[in-house]
């Protein structure tokens, strides 16, 4: 009767232990689901010193120009667009993505000055610039 007792315990336990526990749930793309190419070619991914300058049309969005030079690099374009609006904070509303102004001349930047305005940690800031301005900063892994 005590080992019942306890094995019942043991499950109630483990099951309110597993309960609380955080879960990821991945999305499976399937053979019917068509996964776009890297492309390799892309001029950005070849040079990564490579920049340009864009002037916005009107009815562009963030994430067209974003396409349009970026697309299918493989780049994470959530960085990518963070980093263009902290470069061409003079074309955006308040610094809000949604809303580009017609006729700014934006700067398309480098992977290069992308990476030097993505810092890791507080305790790895290069020397030559200590300010936190101009820094994209992640914490963690």
């Amino acid at each position: 009767m005590k080992i019942l007792i306890l094995i019942i315990c043991n499950i109630f336990l483990y099951n309110n232990v597993m309960s609380n526990e955080p879960f990821v749930v991945l999305e499976y793309k399937g053979a019917g689901n068509s996964v776009q190419s890297l492309n390799k070619e892309n001029v950005f991914i070849k040079d990564q010193n490579y920049s340009v300058s864009h002037k916005v049309k009107t009815g562009e969005s963030l994430s067209g120009i974003l396409k349009k030079y970026y697309g299918n690099s493989g780049l994470n374009m959530k960085i990518i667009e963070i980093s263009l609006i902290e470069m061409n904070k003079h074309a955006f509303v308040r610094n809000n993505p949604h809303f580009l102004f017609a006729g700014k001349k934006i700067k398309i930047p480098s992977i290069n000055e992308i990476m030097n305005l993505v810092k890791k940690t507080k305790g790895q800031q290069s020397s030559s610039n200590s300010s936190r301005n101009g820094h994209i900063y992640f914490y963690g892994n």
